[in-house]
């Protein structure tokens, strides 16, 4: 059961009792969920991989054209959003271990830093060959302005349940 549902339970009058049982039927595993809940996680993986690498490639052509503030912004704004899918596709997963959601995070947080690093590598090859007039990007300072947006909405989002998880513990 997702934490903050016992909260909503609460507030509409539901005792103690009612609140655990309910959380015991939500919280039951059968292993057909189990494996349908792996299989989603997968594939979940798989779209995230794939976006973040659309995405970078989407990038080259602004890290070779831009500088500075709005090449940051646009970063941010793409990173920001393919963390959002990120955050949304993993963490609502159900029947997973806390395994899966633990490697997840660093897993994918890590692909992300190495892509942005290849692809700005990429860009700065560009950048010479092409003979542009911008200078060429601290590949490090920008994955990690990548990364960093693209954990954000999951940092949030774990903060955020904290809080709500917190606020339950207080009314029981």
């Amino acid at each position: 059961m997702k934490k903050h549902r016992p909260l909503k339970l609460a507030e509409k009058g539901w005792n103690e009792p009612q609140i655990r049982r309910a959380q015991t039927i939500l919280d039951r595993a059968e292993p057909h969920d189990v494996f349908f809940s792996k299989i989603v996680f997968w594939s979940a993986i798989l779209v995230i991989i794939f976006a973040n690498l659309l995405v970078s490639l989407i990038l080259i052509p602004f890290l070779i054209i831009f500088n500075n503030l709005i090449l940051y912004s646009i970063i941010i704004l793409l990173a920001g959003a393919i963390g959002f899918l990120y955050n949304y596709l993993i963490t609502d997963i159900g029947h997973l271990e806390r395994k899966h959601h633990v490697a997840a995070s660093i897993i994918i947080p890590l692909l992300a830093l190495a892509n942005m690093i290849v692809m700005i590598y990429i860009s700065n090859r560009f950048i010479q060959d092409l003979k542009v007039k911008n200078p060429l990007h601290d590949p490090w300072l920008i994955s990690i302005i990548f990364v960093l947006a693209f954990i954000l909405p999951f940092l949030i989002d774990q903060f955020r349940t904290k809080q709500q998880s917190q606020r339950a513990y207080l009314i029981r």
